[in-house]
């Protein structure tokens, strides 16, 4: 009686799809947005943030 060849790796094989899975699950994730709690910090970073999110007519 022959045995099967792939009994052996079926382990190896579910383990490095699982870690695949994850890592690729773990890239495709967005970094979280940045929350400015004043203008003043907003400002600081960049003054073009302003425009970008409060509109084109932002003044600073």
């Amino acid at each position: 009686m022959t045995e099967n060849p792939f009994k052996k790796y079926t382990l190896a094989i579910a383990e490095d799809y699982t870690s695949t899975a994850t890592r690729i699950a773990e890239a495709q994730k967005k970094p979280p947005r940045k929350v400015y709690t004043n203008m003043t910090t907003l400002l600081q970073e960049c003054v073009f943030l302003g425009a970008t999110r409060y509109g084109t007519n932002f003044i600073c």
